[in-house]
């Protein structure tokens, strides 16, 4: 959900800040003040396409920046904990809009690209308007939509694995169909095999020996300058100073020279010591240049290999493994074809007893979600309104072997048809509230929004509305704009948004109202204005409905 908003230079809001609760939240203003900016603001940070536009009047960039909790959502928190986020569950979204027409899109303050963003958030909002009828009227997501009410993710899961294998399978057989090989094109591709086998790869082979490589370079590095340095000793060093010693050590003793002989004779000996131990450690590092040159020699083979055949070793492995189905199709052409055959007939009959399995079990369980829909229906006064989800016989997809439609009749002894072919704006409205109700909570959405979809209804129709937005509210946060008093009577919040001049611009407010303003923008919007009558019946409105 939803916890704080900020907004800044962005379309008529100079600066703005929001809190949210849990719950029915309603925006209610006159019909120009701005209502729908907010949503427009939150729609960046879902990420919908951004635009210059959308920044104020002479302001340089627009700032949308929103606080959700994210502890509930877990597809959210796996795809931050994959990016390298950490959180417990609260996290800050920002959109940056430039007047240059660049956006920058941020998540706890470190820039993402816009793609994570919208990953992040897919299942967190959800914002619909009065004509936003594309994830009703669309056919193909009704069956995404009837899967999800029936929750067998495994079956499913099944059945588009086994549809995958079975796909591969048809697609080599075509291939092999289409393609013809000579006699040289087998003898280059059993040389290939013969050329990889020979080279016995073995996994991990290739770190191994740029390990040994580097340490042996690093060695042969110390080895030169330590046998310089011994070189030097003896050649130069160990001689003069053997003379100097014994010279010094033949001169007379008197009390002015012990202390330069016995220095000398010290630093004779120690010298002596530490050629001595610099030997020990150059005949310790042994090596054998026969291992050296067979080292070098294999990696230059292994580097030839991955440039042949693959840029890993496993790669050049699953090369050998296609040369030889290759090598297979070629010299046995027919019975590699029956052999495909035999798999693609196997394959297709595993993924069919599952498909078959999920069409009995979508066949069985569709009535359990077209009652709830009509349940729904009922509530928000379409009594003569029918939902039948169509299933018929299609060809094999991933989905299985079904084609899923919703049909909707809303006048008594209309036929059943197709949702884009029946039903009114304000119908749709109903119908689409009706599914979310349905929907929002399988699809594990945390904030509903809905966007003026009560134009057009008025009465008891609107007070459905209200009251099925608030059932939808007990399992996600909603926000509605709304020019209706009975459905803004059902909130638990209530935004007041307006707008003023001020400096020679047209700017746009929203506040939260306490219960008294809240009682009087009631009165307001239902009978235009605050009377004493029109006060006591919007009291009475709130009470009905909360």
């Amino acid at each position: 959900m939803i916890k704080h908003l900020y907004i800044r230079n962005f379309v008529l809001i100079d600066e703005l800040n929001l809190e949210f609760s849990e719950g029915f939240s309603a925006f209610v203003g006159e019909t120009g003040a701005g209502k729908s900016i907010v949503i427009d603001a939150i729609s960046l940070l879902r990420g919908d396409h951004a635009s210059n536009s959308l920044i104020a009047k002479g302001a340089e960039k627009a700032i949308v920046e929103g606080t959700f909790d994210l502890s509930r959502n877990r597809h959210a928190l796996s795809v931050l904990e994959e990016a390298g986020f950490e959180t417990e569950g609260e996290v800050t979204f920002t959109r940056e809009l430039l007047s240059s027409g660049k956006s920058t899109a941020r998540i706890d303050h470190r820039i993402v690209t816009l793609a994570l963003l919208k990953e992040v958030l897919q299942d967190e909002i959800d914002i619909h308007g009065q004509r936003d009828s594309a994830y009703l009227l669309n056919a193909n997501t009704h069956i995404r939509l009837l899967d999800e009410f029936l929750q067998d993710s495994e079956l499913l899961s099944a059945v588009s694995h086994k549809y995958g294998v079975w796909k591969q399978l048809c697609n080599e057989r075509d291939e092999a169909l289409k393609n013809t090989y000579s006699e040289n094109d087998l003898e280059y591709f059993q040389y290939e095999v013969s050329e990889i086998e020979a080279a016995d790869l073995k996994p991990g082979e290739d770190e191994e020996l740029e390990r040994k490589e580097q340490e042996f370079k690093a060695v042969k590095g110390s080895f030169e300058k330590l046998g310089n340095a011994v070189s030097l000793y003896e050649d130069s060093i160990s001689q003069p100073l053997y003379e100097l010693n014994r010279l010094i050590s033949s001169v007379e003793d008197t009390p002015l020279l012990n202390e330069a002989r016995q220095e000398i004779t010290d630093s004779y000996y120690a010298l002596s010591d530490a050629a001595q131990q610099i030997q020990k450690v150059l005949d310790s590092m042994s090596f054998s240049e026969e291992e050296i040159n067979e080292m070098e020699e294999r990696l230059y083979l292994i580097q030839k290999m991955k440039r042949k055949y693959g840029r890993t070793i496993e790669d050049i492995y699953e090369k050998k493994a296609e040369l030889e189905r290759q090598i297979e199709m070629i010299a046995n052409r027919n019975e590699y074809l029956a052999q495909m055959d035999k798999k693609i007939s196997a394959a297709f009959e595993a993924y069919r007893k599952d498909a078959a399995l999920l069409s009995i079990r979508r066949r069985e369980g569709y009535a359990a979600m077209d009652t709830a829909v009509m349940k729904n229906l009922k509530d928000l006064v379409l009594p003569n309104a029918r939902f039948h989800t169509s299933i018929s016989d299609c060809s094999p997809t991933e989905n299985g072997i079904d084609k899923v439609e919703f049909l909707i009749s809303m006048n008594r002894g209309e036929d059943l048809k197709p949702l884009n072919k029946t039903a009114s704006g304000g119908e749709i409205s109903r119908l689409m509230l009706g599914l979310k109700e349905v929907f929002s909570r399988l699809q594990g959405i945390e904030t509903v929004i809905f966007d003026e979809i009560d134009t057009g209804v008025s009465g008891p129709v609107a007070e459905a509305i209200g009251h099925k937005m608030r059932e939808i509210s007990e399992d996600a946060q909603v926000f509605s704009v709304t020019h209706l008093a009975p459905v803004a009577a059902c909130c638990r919040s209530f935004y007041l948004v307006s707008k003023s001049e001020k400096d020679g611009r047209t700017q746009t407010y929203v506040n939260k109202l306490d219960r008294d303003a809240m009682i009087d923008q009631l009165a307001l919007i239902a009978s235009g204005q605050i009377t004493g009558n029109s006060r006591a019946a919007a009291e009475e409105l709130y009470k009905r409905n909360q």
